[in-house]
């Protein structure tokens, strides 16, 4: 397979009209949305008005400026009072990544529908964007070319294998209350094996003896278990390799990168310190992920349901599923969408977030980069407002970016 990340700027050609963004490698760029308590995004903002910590400490400010698609700004417009503060952008950048393994089938024909809805009413021109399926970038770039996203989307393909399939046989006797219990079992708490058994031949003791009794059943559990970790942990690995090439291919583009992960959740009891090094690394490199959840309406059960009836084993609250995506798009910025039957009303807020935006730069008061991850908080002293951003990034060099935007089709 061609790694998407030498195949990225094959091809570019330059956008006219697009804003001159300011950014070097040796600062670090913090996207900010502020919001009014109505949602509303509050422009007119002043480098006064906020203040930047890392890792608890302040940092001096060295760029401030605000960018729009929206607000009735264009390039010379004086249609707004804002006009002369707002940068106008010609461009945005999507990368649709479909984590294939983690929906099931009729949740990838969801969220098809309203990607499909997304390049038809919402891709503008000027926009760039990709369509990641199969473990890499459909043609190999990104495109402003609609009939090619169009085709990418349709090259998206269920997995033979996806997490509600695996999960299938928690419902099977001897029955697995939920994936904790399986990873508890895997990693050898003998006293949870010795439960779930116990518990196995009293709801069904004619299958109990058939099995062989209870210490076959025993062994019938611990293969269960084993066999979900194993799988589960293959299907994250391939996710977070797919975010990891993402991250990459865009890292030497400057200014902001839009991903939209499509899944149902993942597997994250044990990589939770993996996940959050590839959203600090993604941080790093301008990108915010937000994530969609392709299953659409569902019920709201507590944490940790009972997932043994077929109503609730769609739940979004199931033990771990939820966490990946959470730690992702709560680290660059972005934010999860959930519970929602129409996946082009989830793409609508997305666009709308990605629309108009505050771009804050700094030269950290560290300025090693050594590769730990740094902690970013922002605040502002403008009453009745609330401040999105990145919550950190990992503090590393970034490659030389490309003052290039546009793809040719």
């Amino acid at each position: 397979m061609i790694r998407m990340a030498t195949l990225l700027l094959c091809g570019l050609a330059l956008f006219q009209g697009q804003a001159t963004f300011k950014s070097t490698t040796a600062l670090v760029e913090v996207d900010a949305i502020v919001l009014d308590r109505q949602g509303n995004f509050v422009p007119g903002l002043k480098p006064g008005n906020i203040t930047l910590y890392e890792n608890g400490k302040p940092q001096k400010i060295q760029q401030f400026f605000m960018v729009t698609h929206d607000l009735g700004l264009r390039e010379g417009s004086v249609a707004s009072e804002y006009a002369e503060q707002a940068q106008y952008s010609a461009h945005r950048v999507f990368v649709l990544l479909f984590d294939e393994t983690h929906l099931a089938n009729d949740s990838l024909m969801r969220v098809k529908v309203g990607a499909e809805k997304f390049v038809r009413e919402m891709f503008r021109e000027g926009d760039a964007a990709g369509i990641f399926v199969n473990g890499g970038m459909y043609k190999g770039r990104l495109t402003v070319d609609k009939g090619e996203l169009l085709a990418g989307l349709r090259a998206v393909q269920p997995a033979f294998e996806n997490r509600q399939g695996i999960l299938a046989p928690f419902r099977e006797w001897p029955r697995i209350p939920s994936e904790v219990d399986a990873l508890r079992i895997a990693e050898g708490a003998r006293e949870v094996t010795r439960a779930l058994a116990a518990q196995a031949c009293q709801d069904d003791a004619v299958a109990c003896t058939g099995e062989g009794g209870a210490g076959n059943v025993e062994n019938l559990v611990q293969q269960k278990a084993r066999l979900y970790i194993r799988q589960a942990r293959m299907m994250t690995a391939r996710t977070v390799q797919n975010l990891e090439t993402v991250a990459r291919g865009l890292a030497k583009m400057p200014g902001r990168k839009t991903v939209v992960l499509l899944s149902e959740g993942f597997f994250v009891q044990d990589v939770r310190s993996t996940i959050e090094t590839v959203a600090a690394q993604a941080a790093r490199s301008g990108i915010t992920i937000y994530s969609i959840d392709g299953r659409g309406l569902i019920n709201g059960l507590g944490a940790n349901p009972d997932v043994l009836s077929q109503s609730a084993a769609r739940s979004a609250a199931f033990d771990t599923g939820e966490d990946g995506p959470n730690i992702l798009t709560a680290n660059t910025g972005g934010f999860m969408i959930r519970n929602i039957d129409d996946v082009s009303l989830a793409f609508g807020r997305i666009i709308r977030d990605t629309s108009t935006y505050y771009v804050i730069g700094y030269q950290p008061e560290n300025a090693t980069m050594d590769g730990k991850l740094r902690r970013i908080e922002v605040r502002t002293d403008v009453p009745g407002v609330t401040v999105r951003a990145r919550k950190g990034y990992a503090a590393v060099k970034l490659p030389p970016q490309e003052a290039i935007w546009g793809f040719t089709k």
